[in-house]
């Protein structure tokens, strides 16, 4: 761009070309420059907005630059042929002649190597912050005379607040084939991620010019918050564990109580719970033990509230918050037998699920954790609303907040009366977990 105003202003103010070649040759010096120019300012732009969208209806786009070595090649160029000109020296314009064939071959090859070239890419469609994956990028080179080398291949990641760009090089691709590379990631971010467009860029052999091909090939990924580890003395106390008995189990009748194993009789046992058939095969009395059911619902509240102006710790610590969700679900997950599980989270907007603790509805809760928004004027009381709403004698409820202060607007709301004109109603006392890491060192760990 800055060449192409360059000449056309060298042109007006001394008048060369025109002294040497008349107004013709002026004008067609002018209507070149404009057009460097303007292809220089295009250029400018896309290399400011990578992500910029294609036209509608457009799936490829070609592109074009010079790098270090070409733009010196050229200015080169340029010089020999207004040496030539001006001088009018037939020697100044051979060499330009010598010049300028690489420069136009190396154009053409890559243009050539460039046309019909597609990439697939295949990504995970769910990951978790933090932990490393791999995207598999296939180039394919359906021409049936032309090999594709040296051939780059960027892709574009980003989510609105962090961009990459991970690329992969691609030494030779023959005619009629494709090849597979691959980049690793690891993103930090909980949320969606959109992959594209992919960039295929091109200097062989020269090195004098880089052609690229834009392709539109759009896809997302979805990004879960970290899971982390509780220490065995915070499970205890967070969750209630199941406990070992012996009792009888009437047939035709449903208790919680599950039949864990068959033992020998121990003094104290209940004689109705004799398995007098294993008794009689073993020659000893055996027992029938039940494990007793001490699973209990779970209402898992989340308080999203973040201020208006927040600071950098502040952000950290409502996603830490998310993560200690995340992990109590887990939890709930692996030492439960299908308990339901109710979540509400005062975001923006306010959200609200209820599932099983079973492995299909893992994924369907994580997404819902992925893509919430913080609420700037989140109140405790929709909160407690839900809670007062859901519980039931078999239901615990767990409190995640990212400020201890947050916690008294809790007794706030079991204060004030409910909206039929009832008097306050006192529910039980939430498991109040205030997502400070250093409060938490000993007791949980995120996962690496």
């Amino acid at each position: 761009m800055t060449f192409g105003f360059a000449v056309l202003a060298a042109e007006f103010r001394y008048g060369v070309f025109r002294a040497q070649a008349g107004d013709w040759a002026r004008l067609l010096v002018g209507f070149a420059a404009i057009v460097v120019a303007a292809w220089g300012l295009k250029e400018l732009i896309r290399g400011w907005w990578p992500g910029l969208k294609l036209r509608s209806g457009l799936s490829r786009r070609n592109r074009f630059m010079l790098p270090v070595e070409g733009q010196v090649y050229c200015l080169i160029m340029v010089v020999l042929f207004c040496g030539s000109s001006i001088g009018r020296s037939n020697t100044l314009l051979l060499v330009f002649a010598l010049m300028a064939g690489p420069f136009i071959v190396n154009g053409g090859i890559t243009y050539l190597m460039l046309k019909k070239l597609t990439v697939r890419r295949t990504l995970p469609r769910r990951v978790m912050a933090g932990e490393p994956f791999s995207i598999e990028l296939e180039l394919i080179n359906p021409k049936r005379w032309w090999s594709a080398w040296l051939m780059s291949v960027r892709d574009r990641v980003g989510n609105g607040r962090e961009e990459l760009q991970p690329e992969v090089l691609f030494t030779r691709v023959a005619r009629r084939s494709q090849e597979t590379g691959r980049y690793q990631l690891r993103l930090s971010q909980r949320g969606r991620y959109e992959f594209g467009p992919l960039q295929i860029n091109s200097r062989f052999p020269l090195g004098l010019v880089e052609r690229g091909l834009i392709l539109s090939s759009a896809a997302e990924i979805l990004v879960y918050p970290r899971i982390g580890r509780f220490t065995s003395s915070w499970r205890k106390q967070l969750l209630t564990a199941t406990q070992l008995v012996s009792q009888a189990q009437p047939r035709g009748v449903r208790f919680d109580d599950d039949f864990h194993r068959i033992r020998e009789y121990r003094p104290g046992d209940d004689p109705r719970a004799i398995h007098w058939r294993t008794s009689a095969r073993r020659d000893e009395l055996m027992v029938r033990e039940f494990r007793e059911s001490r699973d209990r619902h779970l209402i898992l509240l989340l308080d999203m509230h973040l201020p208006p102006q927040p600071t950098e710790a502040q952000r950290q610590r409502l996603e830490f918050a998310l993560s200690l969700a995340a992990t109590i679900y887990h939890d709930q997950l692996q030492s439960s037998r299908g308990t339901d599980v109710h979540f509400a989270a005062n975001s923006a907007p306010f959200q609200e699920w209820s599932g099983t603790s079973r492995i299909g509805r893992r994924d369907e809760f994580l997404d819902l954790l992925a893509l919430l928004n913080p609420g700037r004027s989140a109140e405790m009381k929709s909160l407690f609303d839900v809670a007062l709403r859901e519980q039931t004698p078999h239901s615990r409820i767990v409190l995640i907040t990212p400020e201890a202060s947050r916690a008294e607007q809790w007794d706030v709301a079991q204060s004030l009366p409910r909206s039929n004109g009832d008097q306050a109603v006192a529910i039980e006392p939430p498991q109040l977990i205030v997502a400070d890491p250093k409060q938490l060192a000993g007791i949980f760990s995120l996962s690496h």
